[in-house]
């Protein structure tokens, strides 16, 4: 691909028209270098046809008003989407419509969301289409067909015979202004990015791209925590910061965006610190905050994406303490210690069990300890997700942090900021306590403008008593936005669609995720790496989609346990028997090594829970993969119920 170059022809639609059909395959090739025989056969047959197709669009329109300022693209490249690209786009009468070519008799429904993707993604991150300025239409062209157009999920679906008229209708009353190929290569495209692009661009580039969505979101509360944060080292007093988010709001981001915040070195004092037997005094550099997190796999990934020197900021928690706490106890170096999924942080018997009595006390009563012992100034910043405790050990809850504030003896150099829901739930116990509205993440940034599916999610699982008319109504919200949810009970069905959907999108990121307590999926080519193996997590996430050990291999599906925290464009969602509708009621009882002992107080909402973290991992959509087993007919039907469709 041609550096800044963002198409790989354009100009206006006369001009493309008129146009040597070998001089436009030939600057396609230039353009895109890495183009298949198969791709250069699509041109050859392809351009001299649009050719038709447009000519006779506007010999239809002759005498009525024709604008001629318009334009036409040809394999335009979205920017940040890892070579993502519409086979065409054309400009007419202040239209935009997407041109996407198959050669084939019928469509699939990978064909159609693929071609959905691409309107969504230019009306919401394209300056030219957002907000209404111009109407977008999606057109999926099956150059093999003869049939009348039709359309699908607001898809408009024709062959080339009937294309023309089809154009000519799209664009025929308009009251939008003109709008040139040039003007069009001029906007800014700024997409959603994933969490691991995004920290990959903060990280690497120091520079986060100003998402609309994102930072609308995400913002507040990133620089009210910063605020509070600046707050303690002005002050001295210690803060417990708490910011709380529903699964894909971006909580995770803000705390890698506070871990990498250069302002806060500034902040930070060198330290002299004793290193060998000889007593040598060595100057350790300000590093002042760490992003910390107990999912290992989510770190794995973060620091194979990243590179070198991500360690400084990202580390695992459990390293962090057998650093800290185990044997004499070391003061940190960061004065800003973020501690992900500060909900389901460790209780003492826990703890107990995992260091085998090595350190004391629960994961926040070491972590308030450890701030305590940070000369001068110190912060903790909890994130917060809800209805995602899915670990033994997870289920005391936020008061944890407050008791390990009182039990150090240091509740009145200590200040609590929280947003109002969480200050309701937990007891301060004197300590000085700040409502903090900013501190909340309500919306979800990871399904590209699809807010409705954490509330679609809650209903499916019982979290929240919701009518089947709600659920259908959260859904449709949700496909308008191009996020599909399909059911079915064939596996092969399931790859074909992701590999098909995908083909020509090699940054996109797809596998399968499967619950950790079934067993009965190791049947039906959804067996996850037998114990004492483990998953190369930042290959799997990571890696290119030719690759074996890629999780677009569709190969090995991870578990509630290593997708956590992490998201992919597309899922494939096996659906076990550990938890099912029976009776109008979930039920957990076939859940493997998953009931009640004295360390698991609610395996219920444990299971819940895990399928909540697996239904919530997706940007684009999901698939519910069910087994055609007797067991699971009631829980099918409740998910068709819920709106979800059958893929065929």
């Amino acid at each position: 691909m041609q550096e800044n170059q963002q198409a790989g022809w354009h100009g206006s639609i006369k001009e493309f028209f008129e146009a040597d059909k070998r001089i436009v395959r030939s600057a396609l090739e230039s353009f895109i270098e890495d183009a298949g025989s198969s791709q250069i056969r699509a041109w050859r047959d392809s351009i001299p046809m649009i050719q038709r197709v447009l000519r006779s669009m506007k010999d239809l329109k002759q005498g009525s008003g024709v604008v001629v300022n318009d334009g036409a693209l040809l394999e335009y490249v979205l920017p940040m989407e890892g070579g993502r690209r519409p086979d065409m786009i054309v400009l007419e009468n202040g239209v935009v419509l997407i041109l996407e070519f198959k050669g084939k008799p019928s469509w699939s429904f990978s064909d159609v969301d693929q071609t959905l993707g691409y309107r969504r993604d230019l009306e919401n991150y394209h300056s030219v289409c957002q907000d209404g300025q111009h109407p977008v239409h999606a057109i999926l062209v099956l150059t093999r067909s003869s049939e009348l157009p039709t359309e699908r999920d607001g898809v408009r679906i024709c062959g080339p015979d009937h294309l023309p008229e089809l154009l000519a209708e799209l664009t025929q009353e308009s009251e939008y202004p003109a709008i040139t190929s040039e003007h069009f290569l001029k906007g800014e495209y700024l997409p959603l990015p994933s969490l691991v692009k995004a920290a990959k661009l903060h990280f690497l580039e120091s520079d986060l791209p100003q998402v609309k969505k994102a930072s609308a979101n995400t913002d507040p509360a990133y620089f009210r925590a910063q605020e509070i944060i600046m707050q303690s080292h002005e002050s001295g007093k210690r803060k417990l910061v708490l910011l709380s988010g529903v699964p894909g709001s971006g909580k995770t981001l803000v705390g890698i965006r506070l871990s990498y915040e250069s302002e806060f070195s500034s902040l930070a004092s060198p330290r002299l610190v004793a290193k060998g037997g000889g007593r040598i005094e060595e100057i350790i550099p300000p590093n002042s905050s760490i992003f910390l997190s107990g999912n290992g796999p989510l770190v794995a990934v973060l620091k194979n994406a990243l590179g070198r020197g991500s360690g400084q900021f990202i580390n695992d928690v459990r390293k962090y303490v057998k650093q800290h706490e185990e044997g004499e106890k070391k003061t940190p170096q960061h004065h800003v210690i973020i501690f992900d999924e500060a909900q389901r942080a460790w209780d003492k018997g826990k703890v107990d069990r995992r260091y085998k009595g090595s350190v004391q006390g629960s994961e926040p009563d070491m972590f308030i300890g450890m701030a305590n012992r940070i000369p001068d100034w110190g912060s903790v910043v909890g994130l917060i997700g809800t209805g995602q405790e899915i670990h033994d050990g997870e289920e005391s809850g936020l008061q944890q942090w407050v008791d390990a504030i009182v039990n150090t003896g240091e509740g009145g150099n200590w200040d609590i900021h929280a947003p109002p829901g969480i200050i309701e739930q937990i007891d301060p116990r004197g300590i000085e306590s700040y409502s903090e509205p900013r501190l909340t993440l309500n919306a979800t940034i990871r399904t590209h403008f699809g807010e409705k599916l954490h509330h679609w999610v809650d209903g499916l699982l019982g979290h929240v008593e919701t009518p089947y008319s709600d659920m259908l109504e959260y859904y449709d919200s949700l496909k308008s936005h191009g996020f599909k949810i399909y059911i079915t009970d064939d596996l092969r069905k399931s790859k074909m669609y992701l590999w098909n959907r995908y083909e020509t999108s090699p940054d996109s990121r797809y596998g399968m995720v499967r619950s950790s307590r079934d067993k009965s999926l190791d049947n039906y080519g959804m067996k996850t790496l037998p114990w004492p193996k483990t998953l190369n997590y930042g290959k799997w996430y990571n890696s290119e989609h030719n690759d074996s050990e890629s999780c677009c291999a569709l190969d090995l599906p991870v578990t509630e346990f290593d997708s956590q925290g992490l998201e992919l464009d597309f899922t494939i969602v096996g659906w076990g028997q550990d938890f099912i509708l029976e009776n109008g009621l979930w039920n957990n009882s076939r859940a493997k090594r998953y009931s009640y002992t004295s360390d698991i107080k609610d395996p219920f909402t444990l299971r819940r829970n895990a399928y909540r973290v697996l239904l919530t991992r997706a940007r684009d959509g999901m698939i519910l993969y069910v087994p055609d087993e007797p067991i699971l007919e009631e829980t099918r039907a409740h998910l068709i119920s819920c709106g979800v469709e059958e893929l065929e």
